[in-house]
């Protein structure tokens, strides 16, 4: 029986197509039919899972939006999103008197609060923000130093031209033939030299040897001063105020000063002076290295020299200080022996030769530590007598062997620390072995398709696999395969029966490592197929729930 004062609504037979079909209020329902009243009482449980479950997506956002926070500048709280990043918040159609409540609403503000209340949590972090900074900054550079940015701008923009792999190249070109410029002009003013004192093979003066050589010289000095002012003018002009956060800029900057004081207004400045200062510019080859593949070696020695400065010292500290004792006590000892003992005066000039001042004493020991200390033994063997043997093997033992094995296994093992953790090195390493896996997979691809319809099959893998040379070979390379059938189907990412090489070659990189990987994944392929049934289980649920509602309607009509 309908009621009259009810307004006239045709309610969807499927409650998911309710929409925004207006509900009447529980008041309302003890007057209603029974059959209306269960179903608003159904729809109000639907509804109410509804909202658990949007709150609950509500908390994994919001989880979501705490790690991004905490990622975007490697502190948390250091990033608010405006309201204009903000989707609008989306109404939940429901009930009139239980609209959803402002804890599961996706507001921009609350998110803000949260946020906020997340930095104030963590406020105890802020001491480590400047711990940071030093590593920040070693970031920065690092970037820097493996790409170079190529702009969106034109190709003749200063700021495009100087951020190109071949203007790094032309100027580290252009620093290695003035370097060979300066060694011609060294063999040059040797010629003149070796002619002046008459030495045996320089007959000739060197502008008869090499005519006109100084014209050829001073066209090259004007043409690298020329291009190396253009290059600090182009950095100048594509940099602007970051040009000078460069160390090596501010270098080039006062070579280039230098050269044009010279050159204009000749500045007083010995030019040959000049030139050496400017070999310098050798050391910025080294940070081109950093970009070139093939100079992994020299990468890590220059890096592995900058890490171990710190070393360094100390093994120079420890080492002044006990040539220094060993140098000051043959020194003594020296000294008063040929005060109280006759000597010859050619073996006391031998004795004073080596031993005979500070200076003199020092350079013999570092001589007996580091180089050949045999002819320094002799000496003493013969001008004061075997005893001093004694002294020379015992410390060719202890500080030739021991002191400097000890330090050379240090700066090892710096060197293979660096290597380890040197970020570029990491990079090139992982590259590496991402290709070699590739060709390997193509290799053994290659093998199994013989029928060459670039895809393998499943009777095909198990035919191979069937041979245990193959599957020593993949054992070899760390993928362990006791089930063919099985390792197919984790192979076989789109399930289709058919494996291509890309899924080989990414199959296998994920599989690969130990046979708890392998173990791992199988468990995970037989969780998707429990999901699978799962899912099947739950949309058969589903249809028997929807039948229920149809009889439902059909025995209580609205």
């Amino acid at each position: 029986m309908k009621d009259s004062a009810a307004p006239d609504v045709a309610y969807p037979a499927d409650p998911a197509d309710c929409g925004d079909v207006p509900l009447a209020p529980e008041a309302t329902w003890a007057s209603e039919e029974p059959g209306r009243g269960e179903l608003f009482r159904w729809l109000e449980d639907r509804l109410k899972h509804e909202r658990q479950s949007l709150a609950q997506q509500h908390a994994v956002i919001l989880d979501e939006l705490r790690f991004m926070v905490s990622d975007s500048r490697g502190d948390p709280g250091g990033y608010v999103p405006s309201k204009a990043e903000d989707p609008a918040p989306a109404p939940l159609q429901g009930l009139a008197d239980q609209e959803p409540s402002a804890s599961v609403s996706f507001a921009p503000a609350e998110i803000a609060v949260e946020l906020k209340e997340i930095s104030e949590a963590e406020s105890p972090r802020e001491e480590s923000k400047k711990s940071k900074t030093k590593l920040n900054k070693r970031a920065a550079t690092l970037s820097q130093s493996l790409t170079v940015e190529r702009s969106t701008m034109p190709f003749w923009y200063p700021d495009r031209i100087i951020r190109t792999y071949t203007f790094e190249i032309f100027y580290a070109i252009l620093i290695f033939l003035q370097a060979i410029a300066m060694a011609v002009e060294a063999q040059y003013a040797g010629l003149a030299w070796g002619h002046r004192l008459e030495y045996a093979g320089y007959d000739q003066p060197a502008d008869e040897v090499w005519p006109n050589m100084p014209d050829v010289l001073q066209a090259a000095e004007v043409f690298f001063g020329i291009l190396f002012c253009l290059e600090v003018v182009l950095k100048i002009i594509g940099l602007r105020k970051t040009y000078f956060n460069d160390p090596w800029n501010w270098f080039d900057f006062f070579l280039v000063a230098m050269w044009l004081a010279d050159m204009v207004i000749a500045f007083p400045v010995n030019s040959s002076q000049l030139r050496l200062i400017r070999l310098a510019r050798l050391l910025r080859l080294v940070r081109l290295v950093r970009v070139v593949r093939g100079f992994d070696s020299l990468i890590v020695m220059t890096t592995a020299l900058q890490e171990s400065a710190n070393g360094l010292f100390w093994v120079a500290v420890i080492m002044l200080v006990v040539e220094l004792l060993f140098a000051l006590l043959l020194n003594q000892v020296l000294v008063t022996m040929v005060s109280q003992t006759k000597y010859s005066k050619q073996e006391e000039k031998v004795l004073f030769e080596y031993f005979g001042t500070f200076p003199r004493a020092m350079l013999t020991m570092f001589q007996v530590t580091l180089g050949t200390w045999v002819p320094v033994a002799r000496i003493l063997q013969e001008v004061v007598g075997p005893v001093m043997n004694t002294f020379t093997i015992l410390h060719k033992v202890t500080i030739g062997f021991a002191c400097i094995g000890v330090i050379n296994g240090v700066f090892m093992q710096e060197t293979l620390r660096v290597a380890q953790s040197d970020d570029v090195i990491m990079m090139r390493d992982v590259a590496r072995r991402d290709r070699l896996h590739a060709d390997k997979m193509k290799a053994f691809f290659d093998l199994a398709d013989q029928s060459g319809d670039t895809m393998i099959s499943r009777k095909k893998w198990k035919d191979v696999m069937a041979s245990p040379s193959t599957k020593q070979w993949f054992a070899a390379q760390g993928l362990s395969i006791r089930d063919p059938d099985e390792v197919f189907t984790l192979l076989d990412a789109d399930r289709s029966e058919t494996m291509t090489i890309d899924e080989l070659i990414v199959g296998v990189a994920k599989l690969h490592g130990p046979a708890r990987s392998l173990d791992l994944a199988i468990l995970a392929e037989s969780q998707r197929k429990l999901q699978l049934i799962t899912e099947e289980l739950v949309g058969r649920l589903g249809s028997e729930d929807m039948a229920t509602t149809r009889r439902s309607d059909e025995i209580f009509p609205l």
